[in-house]
């Protein structure tokens, strides 16, 4: 997940500042030889990008794909309605800025909602974290992010039939179905 958050980064950085991660599709099945991304879908508020990586014999190795928009308010002004939580609790977290700065360092990733006093948490940074928490080699995931998540934040993950579900309090802050 991070060398595919890394070759994310060489996108327009100027262009996506401010710009935040709405959803995201992860594929990864093998290591992969050669990386390649390709901006799908760049709109004035919305954009999609494709980032690939081929195996040695050319096949397709593991893929993402992220949906970013510009948002029209600022984010965290919105008031978010807490729910019940379901599922069953598998793992918690909270990510310190300097674990958000070596993301951000390692990545390339230099959208400057993850810088500051009190940063955001970037998506794939919490996305590439439960892959490794969950030890998973390969995966097949269809990421919907609902609210940001800051550094200092607790999240805590759930398992619910066919999807893990993310929260802070009681906030649901991700959704990722297992496809």
């Amino acid at each position: 997940m991070l060398e595919l958050a890394h070759k994310l980064a060489d996108s327009d950085a100027k262009f996506f500042g401010g710009w935040v991660l709405a959803g995201a599709e992860a594929h990864i099945h093998q290591p992969a030889e050669a990386m390649d991304n390709q901006v799908l879908l760049a709109k004035e508020r919305k954009s999609i990008i494709r980032v690939a990586g081929t195996a040695a014999d050319g096949s397709l190795a593991k893929e993402l794909r992220v949906f970013l928009v510009l948002p029209k308010h600022k984010l965290g002004t919105k008031p978010l309605e807490p729910e019940a939580i379901k599922g069953d609790l598998l793992t918690k977290h909270s990510f310190t800025t300097q674990e958000i700065a070596d993301y951000v360092a390692y990545t390339g990733d230099e959208n400057v909602i993850h810088k500051g006093e009190h940063p955001i948490v970037p998506g794939l940074c919490m996305a590439a974290w439960l892959q490794r928490e969950l030890a998973l080699t390969e995966l097949d995931w269809r990421i919907t992010f609902v609210a940001p998540v800051y550094a200092g934040d607790e999240l805590c993950i759930y398992r619910t039939e066919g999807q893990l579900a993310a929260y802070v309090g009681a906030i649901n802050v991700f959704v990722i179905k297992e496809l």
